[in-house]
């Protein structure tokens, strides 16, 4: 049976296109709340003003490129599931406060956002649809449409779809079950870890704070400390975080662990833009003793070098995928997998980890689309039980660091970037709120 085929054949009684959830993608709908958005945000700051509506163009002629992110979530008897979606799909202009939860109401219409503001396009995904890299290609697949319609023409290739080729099915498949081998099924165990304590803003607030730095620099320095540039980040936040834990007389022997995802894309032959990604938790044992910035940062390079392997990460796949087999968790109606999935992911889940840092890496632009873009931006949505959380992406000679948090206090975020101006790292500081470096 050809692509085409298969993509046809999913089809409801009302000749409607759906979708399984991917293996990652089932947690979040059931773990939807207010204070848990489940949302992260990719934008691209051009170096010319946004025109709305050449940019509506643009999104109508890309999303049929991409059916998978058409759709609206759906809840049957026994899973959720995606199905198309055929309201209109318009723009919106940019908010103080991105990254506004989904709502069971919202779930009906479309699971993402696409925002415009002075000099930027912003994309807004529900996790449920994909990943960062998969929001990457659409957000680079998008503004290349953009700009063709402005009369610059950016060729396909590195992370550009054509958006007049059909979509394919290889785009759309749960990478999950099929590299999965079942020779081992393993999960590292993990205790609760220590949870950063702050005032929480009302409402939907974000407190936004971006740091810009040369990509040449931040390399230089890791070069320096023999690791790489994630594991220089990570080593900073997580030293700055176990001090913030040491100075406030708070569970100051609980462990501090940063949780890391990674693209496993980079070991298996996949062109799947939705979700598949696992995650690495490096972190420290205070009741160990004290540790000093250069211990940590081993701990952190060692760790990631030994976890960040292929069989390593199969057998985490494994572990995720196996509940689905069971015949029991199968025939069990919505409401109670629901209620295990949050029992199991507030156990298991982030109380497993204090914050996130989550690195892109070097997104490459083409020529054409690099002189119209000044930078790319990456952030993470609020998160319940972890009030502060890091995106990191590059491009060119810029690498940007955002905060986003609904933590009033910002001693995290001014710690890291002190930390990394000490290294000589210089950065650029800009917020959505006031900020005073002092």
């Amino acid at each position: 049976m050809n692509n085409k085929k298969q993509l046809l054949s999913r089809k409801t009684a009302s000749g409607k296109r759906w979708f399984r959830l991917d293996n990652a993608a089932k947690i979040y709908p059931a773990i939807m709340r207010t204070r848990h958005s489940s949302l992260f945000r990719l934008a691209a700051l051009l170096r010319d003003p946004v025109r709305p509506e050449q940019l509506q163009q643009a999104l109508d002629l890309t999303l049929p490129r991409f059916p998978q992110f058409a759709v609206r979530l759906r809840s049957g008897m026994f899973w959720y599931y995606l199905e198309d979606c055929r309201k209109p799909f318009l723009i919106e202009a940019d908010v103080i406060n991105p990254m506004r939860p989904y709502s069971r109401r919202d779930a009906q219409g479309y699971l993402f956002r696409v925002r415009y503001g002075d000099r930027r396009i912003s994309v807004e995904f529900f996790h449920a649809l994909t990943d960062g890299y998969g929001a990457s290609v659409f957000l680079r697949t998008l503004v290349a449409a953009y700009l063709a319609l402005q009369g610059v023409h950016c060729p396909c290739g590195e992370g550009i779809l054509d958006i007049h080729e059909e979509p394919s099915e290889a785009e759309m498949e749960d990478a999950y079950k099929r590299f999965s081998n079942f020779r081992v099924v393993h999960r590292p165990r993990e205790t609760r870890a220590f949870r950063l304590q702050g005032t929480i803003l009302p409402g939907h607030h974000l407190h936004i704070v971006c740091g810009v730095s040369p990509t040449a620099k931040v390399a230089e320095v890791a070069r320096r400390f023999h690791v790489s540039v994630t594991e220089l980040l990570v080593g900073v936040y997580l030293y700055q975080l176990y001090l913030i834990q040491q100075q406030g007389g708070y569970r100051t022997l609980d462990p501090v662990r940063v949780s890391v995802p990674i693209n496993v894309r980079r070991y298996y032959p996949t062109q799947t833009v939705r979700n598949f990604a696992l995650f690495a938790n490096p972190g420290i044992e205070p009741a160990y003793g004290t540790y000093t910035f250069e211990e940590v940062l081993k701990l952190v390079h060692h760790f990631m070098r030994f976890t960040i392997n292929e069989k390593y990460l199969n057998a985490l796949m494994c572990a995720n995928v196996a509940p689905e087999k069971s015949l029991l968790l199968r025939i069990s109606p919505l409401p109670l997998k629901n209620l295990v999935m949050r029992l199991v992911y507030t156990w298991t889940g982030e109380s497993r980890f204090t914050s996130t840092v989550s690195n892109l890496g070097l997104v490459t632009l083409p020529g054409q689309m690099a002189s119209h873009v000044e930078r790319l931006e990456f952030m993470l949505g609020p998160s319940r039980f972890n009030p502060v959380n890091c995106g990191v992406i590059s491009t060119g000679e810029q690498i940007v660091i955002q905060f986003s948090a609904t933590m009033e206090e910002t001693d995290p975020q001014r710690a890291f970037f002190r930390h990394l101006v000490r290294l000589g790292i210089p950065v650029r500081v800009e917020s959505n709120r006031n900020w005073n470096e002092e």
